[in-house]
Order: C-alpha cells, then structure tokens, then sequence
C-alpha cells in the first residue's frame, strides 16, 4: 500500500498543475480552483483502479478534470465565478502593458457570461491549442457540433466585449 501512495504522490506533483490551469480555466482562478484542483485527485484517487489504458492518460485525466469542475459549477449555479477572480487573473498573465492586461480581463469577463460547454471549447481551442479532433473526443461532442460551437463563441465573444467597451469609452 505504501508503495502505491508514493506511486500516486509522484502522479500528483506530475500533473497538479496542469491540472490547477485548466480547472482555472474552466471555473476561475484561486481559492476555488485549488479547491476544485483537490477534489479532482480525490476522484483520480478513487478511479485509478478502473483506467484501463484505452486513451492517454492525459486525456482521461482532463475527463476527470472536467466531471468535477461540471460538478462543481452546478452546485454553485452561476456564480462560480466572480470578475475579481477573472481580474487576478489577468494580472497574473504580467504583461507589461496596461492595455493588455485590460484586454486580458475584458475577455476573462467576457468568457465567464458564456455557458460552460462554449467557455470550455473556446478555451481548449483559441488558448490550449488543441486541434478540434481532441476536443470532440474529450467532450464526447461530433466534430462538427464543436466547431459550430467555437465559431458561436467567437461571435458571441465579440459582441460581448464591444459591450464591454461602450461603458469604459463613456467613462474615459
């Protein structure tokens, strides 16, 4: 048994925080995250026994990832994540410009009035980089409902952050 807790604890300190970004990334920055980060590893804990090496085991843990962060933002409803967390975040990316970081926040704002499932494909896309393909499998969606759903998003986004824009002109 022991020799599994160290396998497990080696596991962890490899994948904790990719998984810490995505989770991030799907439910907001701090507090929340590391919280939702956590209950990721207990459920990778519990269902370790049960992965059978039919997929990557990046990708089944980015399944798991998901499951829980779904969960989590349910319980919560939609106020898992708030502009502060977003703001945080955009802080956190240093970029040397005001502007950028303004920007920066204006899409993580934007992005948290979307639904999940838009948020999430957007993000794994337009920020991850990763090819269409790998979202379809991840998210069990065909092909062409997630590239349906990123162009939506894309459109949705823009309008958002135009929006957005009008108040900050006005106030300057």
């Amino acid at each position: 048994m022991k020799g599994d807790r160290q396998a497990f604890r080696k596991l962890y300190e490899a994948h904790v925080g990719a998984v810490l970004v995505q989770v991030a990334r799907l439910v907001g920055p701090g507090s929340p995250a590391e919280d939702v980060t956590q209950e990721v590893f207990m459920e990778v804990y519990k269902a370790l026994p049960t992965f059978k090496g039919d997929a990557r085991f990046s990708t089944w843990l980015y399944r798991v990832t998901r499951n829980v962060a779904i969960s989590y933002l349910r319980k919560r409803g939609s106020e898992a994540v708030d502009l502060a967390s977003y703001r945080a975040l955009a802080e956190a990316v240093h970029q040397p410009d005001l502007d950028a970081r303004r920007q920066v926040g204006a899409l993580w704002a934007a992005l948290k009035e979307l639904p999940f499932e838009a948020r999430e494909a957007f993000v794994l896309f337009e920020i991850e980089g990763m090819p269409l393909n790998e979202i379809a499998a991840l998210t069990s969606e065909p092909l062409h409902t997630v590239a349906s759903r990123i162009r939506r998003t894309r459109e949705r986004l823009r309008s958002l952050l135009e929006r957005m824009a009008t108040p900050l002109r006005k106030a300057l």
